[in-house]
């Protein structure tokens, strides 16, 4: 439903920040407050949940971390606030890590993971957590956006990196990228 908000970090509230879109403040909960300095304009990756009783989204540094959130929140027992409490007591790497080694311990001593629940990531996650090959000039984050964006639209990594090898400038907007790999695949 929701992929991401552009806007500026107006506050931080406990475990959440306020990022303002258009004049209007979205709360969305986070593993690390300080990573959104406050007066700063960016992007914040997100995902929205409805329960019952609540509505929230959780927001996000980098897509990583959003990739991992969503596999995580997948595992049976492990729910939004949870996964979140675990990418705020690891790293995005040392926790993949341990998930791929089978690292029972290491996981059961974050917080919220026992045994049980441990050995269940484990199970469901193990071997899941590679990540799709990207362009390898793909270290700018306006390119992984678009990169993203393309590939929310249906089309396959290697379209889209071909796409890419054909746009000769480099340093545009995330909507700049995308418009112009558009044009091209759309040629196709």
């Amino acid at each position: 439903m929701y992929y991401y908000l552009h806007g500026m970090v107006t506050m931080h509230v406990d475990n959440s920040i306020v990022v303002e879109c258009n004049g209007v403040g979205y709360d969305c909960y986070v593993a690390h407050p300080d990573d959104f300095p406050i007066g700063e304009t960016m992007f914040v990756f997100i995902s929205f949940y409805a329960h019952e009783d609540e509505q929230f989204m959780v927001g996000f540094r980098t897509l990583e971390q959003r990739k991992l959130f969503a596999k995580l929140t997948s595992v049976s027992g492990v729910g939004p606030k949870t996964a979140l409490s675990l990418l705020a007591a690891s790293s995005v790497e040392r926790l993949k890590a341990a998930i791929d080694q089978a690292d029972q311990k290491y996981l059961t001593n974050l917080p919220g993971i026992g045994k049980k629940t441990a050995s269940q990531i484990i199970l469901d996650l193990r071997g899941k957590l590679v990540d799709h090959v990207q362009p390898s000039y793909s270290s700018d984050t306006e390119v992984k956006l678009a990169f993203e964006g393309l590939k929310n639209l249906g089309f396959q990594t290697k379209e889209i990196n071909s796409a890419f090898d054909q746009i000769p400038e480099r340093g545009l907007k995330a909507e700049e990228y995308m418009t112009r790999a558009l044009r091209i695949l759309n040629h196709h």
